[in-house]
């Protein structure tokens, strides 16, 4: 299920949200369709454990084995 980066039109609301389904995507601040999907980005690990940031023992974000913001 992918996650969309969107600024609403109507009120200026950045917020990402889960799309499942054919779920349309409405600001949580006014409720407004008027939106205007945004670039996002992504984590990426290899498959055993290297290849450059991110894709360490750790998170997604950094390459320490006991990062707090992730576990």
């Amino acid at each position: 299920m992918p996650l969309y980066d969107y600024i609403c039109r109507a009120c200026g609301k950045e917020f990402e949200i889960l799309m499942i389904g054919t779920r349309k995507a409405v600001c949580p601040a006014c409720g407004s369709e008027d939106l205007a999907k945004q670039m996002s980005t992504f984590a990426h690990r290899t498959a055993g454990g290297s290849g450059g940031p991110g894709s360490g023992p750790g998170c997604g974000g950094c390459t320490s084995s006991n990062c707090s913001s992730c576990h």
